[in-house]
């Protein structure tokens, strides 16, 4: 009697080693089945995931070696919760982190030619879901202080009410009408323009990185799903630096690096992808699978079926620098009383075992300069509005941003629809994709690929749904048992 033949392991390719591309090969390669056979494409010559953090050597030869993650990689609890799920699955050790944001005003439109020496004392500081109190700046007019922290904790009040009470508008796929504006959410419940220009914009853009502009343009149910998840929430940041996720999610993984990919193209039995090396030379592999992890603009260059719905998804450039040019924070330092630092930060190691972290946010109206002090003395500065000491410049990198408005919300939820929506969408008036996730043999994957602010949750549930839908279960997801 024969023996069954065992059935041939399907050939997946990952394009990008993002958090997105990452989780996603992990999750095919522990497949309990064997049923993939994964390989990570990366076009750089590492992977991308902390390719720009910064190791610190240790001060002396017992101490153990520190990393400062470019860009900052702090996430909420009950935002993040299956990115939180993902960590205690792989053993990350991660800690909370509390932090103090100080808000400063600068003259409208302040140019970065004009110097750091004319930036202003922060007007407020502010504690991460207050959980101490905040040290009072030195300031001689106290009574301006004492009403401007009233009135900033009347307006969080108010927003916070609305958020969990007033729903923004919904789009209305029969009409063509498309989801609330965050702008229009704003000025719907009347938030006061004073409070949502220095507090609410400066505040949120440094989660986004993005202007403030940008910003208004999200969908309401954005910001308003991200207040809800993470209020009264701590925030937390790995222990060692995301660096050490990297090899827990690559664990028997084959890593090509330095491919560059120019076409992807699906054929009747497969998807040929076509790139060149990093010696010029053009190639070309057949894969049963392609999983574009990638940037919406990169992934509609490489696979042109969806240029006309990737191309309305805005994106924008971020600069990140990680320096240790304090000249731009002098004033916020001078500001507050080294004893009330020093108070702060003992009240928050009784609580929190760690010691607080300092944010400065300064704003010029348009954009918001975010300054994180770390507790190795390193900054990483998040689109920076004044020119840094380049001596003191350790490590200077750019990223694509993904950002969101109402109509690419609509499109990227057309295309990551389920079968059962499908019939929805088709008696649309609105012109949406007919492609959905996985036709021809594609997928996409990222923290844009799902709908919800474009954060490291995004990439963990993208990588999630390619999972679920090649029937594998993921080992984190406590709804699948």
């Amino acid at each position: 009697m024969e023996k069954p033949q065992l059935s041939r392991q399907k050939t997946v390719a990952v394009v990008g080693t993002g958090m997105a591309g990452l989780a996603t090969a992990h999750l095919l390669h522990q497949d309990p089945q064997k049923r993939y056979h994964v390989t990570l494409l990366e076009k750089r010559d590492q992977v991308s995931l902390s390719a720009e953090s910064i190791q610190i050597p240790p001060q002396d030869s017992a101490g153990a070696s520190l990393w400062a993650d470019v860009p900052m990689r702090a996430f909420a609890g009950g935002f993040y919760r299956n990115l939180v799920r993902m960590y205690d699955y792989l053993g990350v050790k991660y800690h909370a982190q509390p932090f103090l944001f100080s808000f400063t005003r600068l003259p409208k439109h302040q140019q970065s030619s004009s110097g750091s020496s004319c930036i202003p004392r922060p007007q407020m500081v502010y504690a991460s879901n207050f959980h101490q109190m905040p040290p009072v700046p030195r300031t001689s007019d106290m009574i301006h202080w004492c009403m401007e922290a009233i009135y900033t904790v009347l307006c969080y009040l108010w927003f916070t009410i609305c958020c969990f009470v007033i729903s923004p508008y919904s789009e209305n796929l029969h009409t063509g009408q498309l989801s609330e504006s965050l702008d229009h959410y704003l000025r719907r419940i009347w938030l006061p323009q004073y409070y949502v220009a220095n507090y609410l914009l400066p505040l949120i853009s440094s989660v986004c990185t993005c202007s403030h502009q940008e910003l208004l343009n999200f969908p309401a149910s954005d910001v308003l799903d991200y207040k809800r998840r993470t209020h009264r929430q701590q925030h937390f940041v790995v222990t060692a630096g995301v660096q050490c996720v990297q090899p827990k999610l690559l664990e028997g993984v084959e890593l090509r690096l330095g491919v560059q990919l120019t076409h992807v193209i699906p054929q009747g039995n497969g998807v040929q992808i076509k790139y060149s090396n990093g010696d010029g030379n053009s190639s070309s592999d057949y894969f049963d699978l392609v999983v574009l992890a990638v940037s919406p603009d990169v992934a509609a260059s490489l696979f042109p079926t969806l240029d006309s719905q990737l191309s309305a998804i805005p994106t924008t450039i971020v600069e990140t620098v990680a320096h240790t040019d304090k000249s731009t924070i002098k004033p916020m330092l001078h500001a507050t009383a080294t004893q009330d630092l020093i108070k702060c930060s003992k009240e928050a190691r009784g609580s929190y075992n760690i010691g607080t972290q300092r944010i400065h946010l300064l704003s010029n109206g348009t954009k918001t300069e975010s300054v994180h002090e770390q507790s190795n003395s390193i900054l990483v500065t998040t689109n920076p509005l004044f020119p840094l000491d380049k001596s003191k410049v350790l490590r200077s990198a750019n990223f694509i941003r993904v950002l969101r408005s109402p109509l690419s919300r609509l499109l990227i939820n057309s295309i990551f629809r389920n079968r059962r929506e499908q019939e929805s969408f088709s008696d649309s008036t609105v012109s949406l994709s007919s492609w959905r996730n996985g036709d021809n043999g594609v997928y996409l994957a990222g923290g844009w690929c799902w709908d919800g602010m474009v954060l490291l949750e995004g990439c963990v549930v993208s990588a999630m749904r390619i999972a679920t839908d090649l029937g594998i279960t993921v080992p984190w997801d406590v709804t699948a048992a």
